[in-house]
């Protein structure tokens, strides 16, 4: 009886060593997806910002960009002080279809007012309001119905004013978004401008808290924050408001940078400051402050 050949147990040969090579790509695959999905979309881990558990920043902190808030221009409650030798003058501004303007004067270094308001020139709103000849005063104001704005001064210490045609071109004053200076029309870089101020060739205003100086009709920045300007001798001093000051802060804002002094006081409202040789002059709140130059 012949004998039967033996049977083969396990794979064929080439049948493991197709196995071993399926084997290996799969591998490889699983291999290169497990990198994939630890570096992410094809990022450089490198690159990748550090974790900040615990430290995420409060939502309110500013960016080191970011501007200044805009300061409100006061509009009917816009201030103005006027200090000379002998007499100081202060005035609202009003408005013509809203609150009436007050005009006063004081003999006594501020201690005491007496209202000097020309109602009987149905005045409406003032404009300007600057000393002349140590105990009077000019105005530039809106008069009637019409509201017309005219030049009116006063050689009575305020009890009676007369108008001046020939003082209004020589005024300086803001009408709706142009300064109004020796005649010559500036456009100002905001819709509502206030605290234009003017002396011996020098002109300074506000726009939405920012300080312009203004030169040749041109509009160059100055300070920021600002609340209140005068000009005198060629400097253009601000009161501010600063971070490092519970108060106002009075400052040179040109022709260079400097601070003066801080005022502790309720900074909230309208300021008015007026400048002499020596002394800065503040009204803000029901005070009028002084600090030396």
């Amino acid at each position: 009886m012949a004998r039967r050949p033996p049977v083969r147990r396990g794979l064929p040969s080439v049948v493991v060593a197709l196995l071993v090579v399926a084997l290996t790509v799969a591998v490889g695959a699983l291999v290169v997806l497990a990198l994939q999905r630890g570096q992410g979309d094809g990022v450089d881990p490198a690159s990748r910002p550090a974790p900040t558990v615990g430290l995420t920043p409060p939502a309110s902190s500013p960016s080191p960009s970011e501007s200044p808030a805009a300061i409100a221009p006061p509009d009917a409650d816009e201030r103005f002080l006027a200090v000379d030798a002998d007499m100081k003058w202060r005035a609202t501004a009003g408005r013509c279809d809203g609150p009436a303007p007050v005009v006063e004067r004081s003999d006594d270094d501020g201690d005491t007012w007496v209202d000097v308001t020309p109602t009987y020139r149905d005045i409406t709103q003032i404009r300007a309001l600057t000393p002349f000849a140590e105990t009077q005063a000019d105005l530039v104001a809106d008069l009637g119905d019409d509201c017309e704005t005219q030049a009116l001064r006063t050689f009575t210490e305020g009890t009676f004013w007369s108008p001046y045609d020939d003082l209004l071109p020589a005024s300086a004053y803001i009408t709706g978004d142009s300064l109004i200076i020796d005649g010559t029309t500036v456009d100002a870089p905001c819709a509502q401008p206030w605290g234009l101020r003017t002396s011996s060739g020098t002109a300074a205003f506000i726009c939405d808290g920012t300080a312009y100086d203004v030169a040749d009709g041109e509009t160059t920045e100055i300070g920021t924050g600002v609340v209140a300007v005068d000009v005198l001798d060629g400097d253009i001093v601000g009161a501010t408001t600063s971070p490092d000051c519970d108060g106002i802060q009075v400052a040179t804002l040109a022709p260079e940078s400097a601070p003066i002094d801080c005022l502790t006081t309720d900074a909230t409202g309208p300021v008015a400051l007026a400048l002499t040789s020596d002394t800065v002059r503040v009204w803000v709140g029901d005070q009028l402050l002084s600090t030396t130059r």
